[in-house]
């Protein structure tokens, strides 16, 4: 059985650990052994643009991490975070009573693909999404269920989250993705389809001289043609050196 612990004033469970961002802002508890946010969620909440009073939605919303960064911005009227797995919806509760932010987060164990059941049409401003990237095809799939769901295509799929996006937005409103670099073709594709055009673009490199392995997309609902394509984000100066932008993303305050 297991018993919970105190840390830092905070319940946890043995199976659990608590992190901290921007030098103990915030508190994250996640799971040891499941599926555990990455540097991707941090990127893409500073990546995301929020308006003053918008309405942000954060589909797969895992333990509610981007969420947590976006409210601490506070551009938000609210957020909503939708995640399928109980377990980490519970964890995303939590997280959102540590940090003290339920009257800005409301967090929904839910399938994306069931967004028209939960919420009214072209409400949000924003929605933000890491979504699953690899094919149920592409690769061998994770043995521990959270990460696999987390990553590969199986309760949802990109096309899930943009046909979501484009019910939920209002006309103007802006979806920001994180996703492989290699399949960015199939990305760009599918925000055109689903009426959501791509007007701002990252790729992000480890290494000054390596491959892109990530990008960066907003497309915005209705909007005419027009790409921007930012300068690259680097992730490391130098093996184990975080570079100067790098340094701003991941300490200092949103």
């Amino acid at each position: 059985m297991e018993h919970d612990r105190n840390i830092a004033g905070f319940p946890l469970n043995e199976d659990e650990s608590l992190d901290e961002l921007f030098r103990g802002r915030l508190k994250i508890l996640q799971k040891k052994e499941g599926y555990r946010f990455s540097m991707d969620s941090v990127i893409l909440a500073r990546f995301a643009r929020a308006r003053p009073g918008d309405r942000i939605i954060d589909l797969g919303a895992g333990c509610g991490v981007i969420s947590l960064i976006m409210a601490m911005d506070g551009k938000a009227s609210s957020l909503d975070a939708v995640e399928i797995q109980e377990e980490l919806a519970d964890l995303a509760r939590r997280n959102v009573r540590i940090n003290k932010m339920e009257h800005l987060i409301r967090v929904h164990c839910a399938d994306v693909l069931h967004s028209r059941s939960l919420f009214p049409p072209h409400i949000f401003g924003l929605v933000v999404s890491n979504p699953p990237f690899r094919r149920l095809d592409a690769g061998t799939i994770n043995p521990h269920p959270q990460k696999a769901l987390a990553r590969h295509e199986i309760a949802g799929s990109l096309r899930a989250v943009l046909d979501a996006s484009r019910y939920l937005l209002r006309h103007g409103g802006r979806a920001a993705l994180v996703y492989p670099a290699r399949r960015l073709v199939h990305l760009l594709a599918q925000l055109h389809a689903s009426g959501l055009e791509p007007r701002r673009l990252r790729m992000v490199h480890s290494l000054p001289a390596a491959d892109a392995t990530l990008v960066l997309v907003e497309g915005v609902r209705g909007a005419k043609e027009g790409l921007e394509v930012l300068k690259p984000l680097l992730v490391y100066e130098q093996k184990g050196v975080y570079a100067e932008e790098m340094n701003q993303i991941l300490f200092s305050t949103p």
